[in-house]
């Protein structure tokens, strides 16, 4: 055994390390440093996957003499992905902890940064790093930051900036992506779940946040960064406020290989148009307008006014036709858009607020005019529309009809997403259960081993007679109908109104009754993978939001779905490549299996695919 641990392949040990990572890193880790006790080789590569992304300072890792204690030398090379995230309440503190004062109401000025600054040359494998600060970063840090050759992503997170900041950058050093978010940029998407830290006080009471807020030296120092730290003749992928930086100062550069492009903050009217700044980015498929709503505001007009028209410029509005990927938000202007955005395969339109205000969602009309706009972009060829994901908000319960809409213009969907602000359960629009036309038998009562799930069907038992005459049943057959067109959707979330519970009720009958929605979609859509519904969730004494309940399906003659949610999106390959690689035989026919799925949620500025709740720290 001894001989062969000596001699075991370095990337099969890498790939043992990785597995068992993946397995215990949340519920076990000493199996993991067992693992890498084990020999040399085995250690060497978990270290390399141990500390790959670590962040400082540390606030239970001091002593007296040596002060904030940092990683030892022989860890330096390991590190791939590095945050500085310094605490906001060390600056508050009486006296300031690991920092000083030197007059009263002076800059924080922090110590042991200088353990960091010594550190990053050593850092041969670093490539992102992330820096959060409630004070100006010193100088030396940034430094020492253009010194790491193999640095491509830099993200500045609620950090205050200076233009006296902005380094000499050498011609070797280049970042592929550049994030830098405001001091006290704090938005709301939906009325859904959201960072946790907005829900407390001292979020918006911190004294860097009110000292900083809309900091004018903040705007030189963005523009210097942008332009000279990231250099746009390498940047691919770029997220800024437009509180910090003008459409007009984007379109006065050439962004030969950007690609992903994210604007947040608020929609400012008046600085440039957003056509001239596409035009200067030629490979640019990826649009964000990712802007907060703001009372009395008309919104950012993407077309000129007298759109055909082209731009001051010579911008024509034919330009939105590179764009395959599109959110934007409520604060958007949308007149016309559509018509000429034709080559989309994902589209995201959000209702965005600053907190701790709540959004409103677009209008049916609204929707109605959008869908309109699609259907005059692609003429009466329906059929050739690539749009694949379409997320959608609105402020009106949706129905057959507005399904039915959105399955006329967009035939080719994979995954479609309706989400309602301020979701409520009440009289139920459309019935799903209890079917008049076949009464349930007695109810029994449940037997005490029971989970409570069971316990809902078992003690609250639901039936359907099938027939279309049942208005019960007609009402599913609406829904399915409507649905129908689109053969090849996979991914599905749908804001139904479900009758009002009680939600003390032990017998849970709001989740049986989604259950039961799900069960009869997965038997109709042959297709689909995956299906959620909206409900209201309590966070608080007071505090509500929407959520999500989703079920996975496996059918019979599928094979292991887990390996399928490992790519691009939840289904695996990426969107548009899965109908040729599976052809229409490979998917069952029927459900064996309904897997409920853990709770979910989009953390800013992600839109298009959300994670795990727990692994980001929603509320």
């Amino acid at each position: 055994m001894t001989a062969f641990m000596t001699v075991i392949n370095s990337d099969v040990s890498y790939a043992l390390v990785k597995e068992a990572i993946a397995l215990y890193r949340t519920t076990d880790l000493d199996v993991v440093l067992s693992l890498a006790s084990t020999c040399r080789v085995i250690r060497q590569a978990a270290l390399s996957v141990l500390f790959a992304q670590v962040h400082w300072p540390h606030g239970n890792k001091h002593d007296e003499e040596s002060g904030l204690h940092f990683f030892p030398a022989t860890l330096w090379p390991y590190f791939k992905s590095f945050q500085l995230i310094w605490p906001e309440d060390w600056p508050e503190a009486t006296p300031p902890r690991w920092g000083d004062r030197y007059y009263v109401g002076g800059d924080y000025n922090p110590r042991h940064i200088d353990k960091l600054v010594a550190a990053l040359p050593a850092m041969s494998s670093l490539s992102s790093f992330y820096l959060s600060c409630p004070f100006y970063p010193p100088n030396s840090l940034l430094n020492a930051l253009i010194q790491c050759r193999s640095l491509r992503d830099l993200s500045i997170n609620e950090t205050p900036l200076s233009i006296s900041m902005s380094p000499r950058v050498p011609n070797e050093f280049h970042l592929d992506r550049l994030s830098i978010v405001p001091v006290a940029e704090a938005v709301r998407v939906g009325d859904g779940p959201f960072d946790r830290r907005y829900t407390e006080r001292t979020y918006y009471v911190r004294e860097y946040r009110k000292k900083y807020k809309n900091d004018v030296l903040a705007r030189g120092a963005t523009t210097a960064f942008l332009f000279d730290v990231g250099k746009t003749a390498y940047l691919r992928h770029v997220q800024l406020s437009t509180d910090l930086c003008s459409l007009q100062a984007l379109a006065e550069h050439h962004w030969p290989v950007l690609d992903t492009l994210i604007l947040t903050g608020h929609a400012q009217r008046g600085n440039g148009e957003l056509l001239d700044v596409i035009a200067k980015m030629p490979a640019l498929c990826e649009l964000r307008l990712l802007f907060a709503k703001r009372r009395g505001e008309l919104g950012l007009r993407i077309l000129p006014e007298d759109a055909p028209s082209p731009t001051a410029n010579g911008t024509p509005p034919t330009v939105l036709r590179q764009l395959r990927h599109l959110a934007v938000s409520n604060a958007c202007n949308l007149d016309n858009v559509f018509q000429y955005t034709t080559s989309l395969e994902r589209l995201a339109i959000l209702a965005i607020i600053d907190q701790p205000r709540v959004s409103i969602a677009l209008s049916r009309a609204d929707i109605d005019r959008i869908l309109g706009d699609l259907a005059v972009g692609h003429g009466t060829h329906m059929v050739q529309s690539r749009l694949r994901r379409l997320r959608i908000m609105i402020e009106d319960k949706v129905n057959p009809d507005l399904c039915s809409a959105i399955a006329a213009r967009c035939p080719n969907l994979e995954a479609l997403e309706i989400e309602l602000c301020g979701y409520h359960d009440g009289k139920s629009i459309h019935a799903w259960v209890s079917c008049p036309s076949k009464p349930p038998p007695p109810p029994l009562p449940p037997p005490s081993y029971l989970s409570p799930s069971l316990l809902s069907s078992s003690s609250h038992p639901q039936s359907t007679c099938g027939s279309r005459s049942c208005s019960a049943c007609a009402s599913k057959e609406e829904f399915s109908d409507a649905l129908a067109p689109m053969s090849r959707i996979r991914e599905l979330r749908l804001c139904i109104q479900f009758p009002e519970f009680d939600e003390m009720d032990p017998y849970e009958p709001w989740r049986a009754a989604r259950q039961e929605c799900a069960r009869f979609l997965a038997a109709r859509m042959q297709r689909l993978q995956r299906v959620g519904f909206e409900y209201r969730k309590r966070t608080g004494t007071h505090r509500f939001e929407d959520n999500w309940l989703e079920f996975e399906f496996e059918r019979e003659g599928e094979g292991d779905g887990e390996s399928e949610r490992d790519g691009e999106g939840r289904g695996g390959l990426r969107e548009g490549e899965r109908e040729g690689r599976e052809g229409p035989g490979r998917r069952g026919t029927g459900v064996v299996s309904l897997r409920e799925c853990g709770p979910t949620w989009y953390p800013f500025p992600e839109v298009w695919i959300p994670v795990p709740a727990q692994s980001m720290g929603a509320s």
